[in-house]
This record gives C-alpha cells, structure tokens and sequence, in this order.
C-alpha cells in the first residue's frame, strides 16, 4: 500500500472503530467537534512519512513515526494513547515473509454535547515477502457504537482482507474485501425506549485493480443482504461494475503524479488544482484509448422478485480535438443498458405506494403496464417486462424507439414541476383628470 492508502486505512481505521464489552473509568468529556480536526491533523502528519513503494519499508516507517508533541495530548484525550493504531513487527514469521500485528485499544469517550463514542479492540495483521513487493492483510473490529442524545447508531462484525503486489510500472495491483455484519440506526422514543429507524444486514464491499498486458481494469462489487425500514424489507441489493480497457501507463502516471503532489508542500488550493489536472488527462487518455465502464449488476429484490439493470458506456474513437467541447466528446457516446422489472413487484410497489400516499385515485398498476407495453417502451415475457435503452449518435432509443428527449423534458416540466413565479401586473395607469 502507498501512503496515501495507508493514511486511508488509518483514517478508516479510526473512523470505524469498534463499542465497548465492559465500561471504562469516566473521564471529563471531550470537546464537541473536536474529533473531526484532530482525524484531520492526524493524516496530514502521515503524509510527512517518506514516499516508500516498498512494503516492509514502508510498514518500518511507520512503525517507527511519532505525531508532533501538538497532536499527542489530543489524540490521549481521544483515544486514550498517544498512538492510536501502533504497529509492530512480530516474531515466527514464515521463511520469506515479514509479519506486523496492529492493535487498536478498546476506549469510550464522551463530548461535551453528550454525544459518546464507544469501541472493541480492532486488530489487523499484515504480512509482506522479503523483498517488500507483495503484502496481505486482514484485520477485525467487533463492533462500534455512538450514541446520542435521541438517538444512536451501531455497527458490528466489521472485518478486511487484502492482496497487493507491486508492479514493475510502480501501480499495486490487488484486491481488497470489507465486510460489516450490521449497521443500525435507532431513534429514541418519548416511553424511554427505541425504535429502529433503518438497518443494514450483510454488507460486502469488493474491488480490484488488475493488469492486463498494455491494459489495467478496475472492479467494483457493493452487496447488501437486506435493507429494512419499518416493516419494509429490501432482500437483496448489489451494485457491480467495471471500468475496462485503462492504459496501464496512464494508471502509472496517475499513480505517480498523486505521490508527487502530496508530497508536495504546496497550498490545499494548489493540490486540489494539481489533482483535477492528473484526473483530467487520465480520463482523457482512458476515453481515448477506449475504456469503457461496463455495468455487470445493479438489482434489487422485493418480496422475492428481482429488477435489473446491465450494460456498458463507451465512446466511439476520440481524438484530442474532441475533448475541446463537450458536445463533441458527448456525441460519441454510445451506450445500451438491459431492464428487466417483474410485474409482481411492479404491483407490489405500486400497493405499498397507494397505502402510504391513501391516495385512491392513484394509477392502477395493470394500466401503467399496458400503458408501457402499449407504448412501445418494453415487452411482456413471462410476466416480466424487459427494454433496452440506447444512446448512439446523439440519440436516445427506448426498446428501439427514438425518443425526443428535449421534448420529454418539457412536457415533464408542464406536468410536474411548479410555474416559474411571474412578476405581477401592475395596474391599468388611468388617464390625469383635465386642467379646469
């Protein structure tokens, strides 16, 4: 991992901090937002540590690094230690491999807004070859709670694992996996009790960057086992996409220009102006060369039935001189996604709707459907209906019908949204009564 990943872990570390099994000795509480500054110190200081591509030097470095005699005490009152996530090298290692064990204490502190935070020790261990090319990492937090004054938020079974490998371009290509068990969001009531407001069960997160001769591909997979709010419940959610076909060189020009910019010791201005220059060109030359954002899931499940959207964004052959105009780059576009929606749980929905708005008048389901189909805009099968929509040459195509978007727009404007206000009518100016 580089520094700026290693920050982030730190800093995601920190943030996702596990709660407390046995209660600790009270202490004067912190100041109210005081936790946000001192995070936000603590990984600007980590960016002093030297730019190491080196695994197991890198991990020295900070094994060794103390924050400034400034954020110690801050960090004390916070966490309960002046080094909230020490790392250190642990002996029996494999023949080969270096081995590191972190640990974050378990702690509570509360702010003087009585908001408190509470945490379960987090452990992580990392392990890299000899030669500091490859890392693996896995780590745990049990659980992390905030309570606050009518209300509170949970999460527990928190875990990582991880697999990088530097390449010979500098770029650590790898995958990494977060898993969080639960996440809750509870609301205190006026009988002194709580209520759910909303909650997460089984929430996976997965990425990887990968090389493929001249070419690298970035992935990413966000899964949700349930989503329940009241009596509600969303059974399945997942989100998988990959962005294809990257120049390997402009990843690695990426990748070395954000080393060298935080590295830097120019203004927060001049850094954010440097990095939209590095984000710029990399687009650029990955638009050119032909990447192309390829949607391998979005769904969601309700009630058992399951509606879908996949497909890809591309770009038809750009040259640099279409980069001087959106309306040049945007016309290459070409896009086609596959949706596919149950009648059952367009009905579904349209029930659950109708009760919450009691709106009597509401359209009937089976009149949307055959409106739809009727329409041209998708097709029945199998009780499901199914369309693609397209975007080539500037034009959108709805289950092969060109649809004038302009002017969808419009009538969408007419029909929802408010008039814009007009200025009033000043009155009719009567004529000056004659002179006598």
């Amino acid at each position: 991992m580089n520094k700026t990943l290693l920050a982030a872990a730190m800093a995601g570390a920190l943030l996702a901090m596990p709660a407390v099994a046995n209660p600790v000795k009270p202490r004067p509480p912190a100041p109210a937002g005081e936790f946000g500054p001192v995070l936000a110190q603590l990984v600007s200081e980590l960016k002093a540590l030297p730019d190491e591509p080196n695994f197991t030097r890198q991990l020295d470095n900070y094994a060794k690094f103390g924050f400034s005699p400034e954020l110690r005490p801050r960090l004390k009152r916070l966490f309960g230690t002046e080094r909230p996530f020490p790392l250190e090298r642990v002996s029996g290692s494999a023949k080969g491999q270096v081995d590191y064990v972190g640990k974050m204490a378990a702690h509570s502190y509360k702010q003087a807004n009585g908001t408190e935070f509470s945490w379960t020790e987090a452990v992580a261990n990392i392990t890299t070859d000899k030669a500091g090319s490859a890392v693996t990492s896995t780590g745990s937090w049990p659980s992390l709670l905030v309570t606050a004054p009518g209300s509170s938020f949970s999460v527990v079974n928190m875990g990582f694992s991880g697999k990088q490998r530097r390449g010979a371009d500098g770029v650590a290509y790898g995958d990494a996996v977060v898993k969080i068990g639960v996440v809750t969001a509870r609301a205190m009531r006026a009988e002194g009790d709580s209520k759910e407001i909303v909650r997460l069960d089984g929430i996976t997160l997965r990425s990887d960057v990968t090389r493929r001769g001249a070419m690298a591909e970035m992935a990413s997979r966000t899964t949700v086992d349930a989503i329940v709010f009241g009596n509600e419940k969303i059974e399945r959610t997942n989100v998988a996409f990959r962005l294809t076909n990257l120049p390997a060189k402009a990843l690695a020009d990426l990748d070395k220009g954000m080393r060298a910019q935080q590295n830097s010791h120019l203004s927060q201005e001049a850094q954010t102006k440097a990095l939209t220059g590095l984000m710029t060109d990399f687009g650029k030359r990955a638009m050119a060369a032909g990447a192309t954002l390829v949607i391998d899931d979005i769904s969601a499940s309700y009630r058992g039935n399951t509606a879908s959207i996949k497909g890809s964004i591309g770009f038809q052959k750009l040259v640099e001189a279409d980069f001087s105009n959106v309306a040049l780059w945007a016309k290459k576009m070409v896009a086609r996604f596959e949706v596919r929606v149950p009648v059952a749980l367009v009905k579904d929905l349209a029930r659950v709707f109708a009760a919450k708005d009691g709106d009597a008048a509401a359209p009937d389901a089976e009149q949307l459907i055959g409106k739809v189909v009727s329409d041209g805009y998708a097709v029945l099968d199998k009780q499901v209906l199914r369309s693609t929509i397209e975007i080539r040459d500037s034009k959108l195509i709805v289950n092969g019908k060109e649809i004038d978007a302009a002017a969808h727009m419009k009538t969408f404007s007419r029909k929802v949204l408010p008039p814009a206000a007009q200025p009033p009518i000043a009155p009719e100016r009567q004529p000056e009564p004659a002179a006598e």
